[in-house]
Parts: structure tokens; C-alpha cells; sequence
């Protein structure tokens, strides 16, 4: 009799343990989790051209190259300044080139080489302000624009919107997606 209101009592704990760990907390509705993210930048039709334009302020620079008498810096993902190296004490800026999604880029023979818009590229360079594209290869898995950085949450991607030429770090509310990898 005793073994079985003792297997009763833990049985209702037991139960009880169960349903409390479905519950819903009512402010879990109205404090939503807010959490550090990326929310996705969509490229519009102009901006997948690629063009030569006029110099701007190096905010996120990445890879470095050096090219005759010029350096090349890219600017993540929006494209490559271009500035006179001849004078190294002394770099003029010469302008940029507009390449949405670029990160990486390499020269041989006056053509430079450089990612956009899911596009390995081959440009003309001997004259920076005529900047020609010369050839395209498609690259792989690149249908939704740049991947969110990994590891982190991020605004899941709406399709419908176009391709994501970049991520800016803001706060979300109940973010549905995460970077794996």
C-alpha cells in the first residue's frame, strides 16, 4: 500500500514536472528576445552594374593589392578603390569600382579578377576609367546573394525582395534564422 501512493505521489510530481515545462509564460509574449543580428541589404538594378565612379572614404576595407603603380582596397562587398601608388609617402585616390559583392580580387595581364553577384568577373583595367568586362563565370551556390555571417543570427532572407549584397549588424526581435556555418 505504501510502495503505491509513494509511485502515486512521484507519478503526480512527475506529471506535474512535465506539463510545467510545455507552459507558455505569458511575458515571454510581451518581452520578446532581443538579440544582437544581421539583417540583410537588397541590391537593386543599378547596382549590379559594374562601373567606374568617383573616390569615396575607405569604411571596411579588405584585401590589398598592388597593380603597376597602383593599390587596389576593397571595400567588402560593395567594390575597389583605386589609388595612384606612385608616390608610396604620398597615395592619390583615382576613384572606385562599383562591384556589389566583392571580396576577393587578383590581376595577371592587365585583367582584373573579382567576385559580383555570384559572377567570377574578368575586367579590362589598362585604363581604370574603362573599366570593360571581358568575361563571367557563375559561381556556385550564390542564388540568395552573400551568405550571413556564420554563427550568428540574422533576418531571414525574402527571396522576393532580390539578391543580399550585405549585412548590417542590428538588435532583432525573436530571430527565426541562424548562421551554421
Amino acid at each position: 500500500m505504501k510502495k503505491n501512493i509513494a509511485i502515486a505521489v512521484c507519478g503526480s510530481m512527475l506529471f506535474s514536472f512535465c506539463l510545467s515545462g510545455c507552459f507558455i509564460f505569458p511575458e515571454a509574449e510581451t518581452n520578446p528576445r532581443v538579440t544582437e543580428g544581421y539583417r540583410p541589404v537588397y541590391g537593386s538594378i543599378a547596382q549590379k552594374e559594374i562601373e567606374f565612379v568617383g573616390s569615396r572614404p575607405i569604411k571596411n576595407p579588405g584585401k590589398i593589392y598592388t597593380y603597376k603603380n597602383f593599390l587596389l582596397v576593397n571595400e567588402s562587398n560593395e567594390g575597389i578603390h583605386v589609388f595612384d601608388n606612385g608616390e608610396p609617402e604620398n597615395p592619390k585616390d583615382v576613384g572606385f569600382i562599383q562591384i556589389v559583392g566583392n571580396s576577393d580580387m587578383t590581376v595577371k595581364d592587365d585583367i582584373l579578377y573579382a567576385d559580383h553577384m555570384g559572377n567570377l568577373v574578368a575586367l579590362t583595367i589598362g585604363n581604370f576609367e574603362a573599366v570593360t568586362k571581358v568575361g563571367s563565370l557563375p559561381l556556385q551556390n550564390w542564388d540568395l546573394g552573400l551568405p550571413p555571417p556564420a554563427g550568428e543570427y540574422f533576418e531571414c532572407i525574402d527571396q522576393t525582395k532580390g539578391l543580399v549584397i550585405r549585412w548590417v549588424k542590428v538588435e532583432l526581435n525573436n530571430p527565426d534564422c541562424y548562421a551554421v556555418n
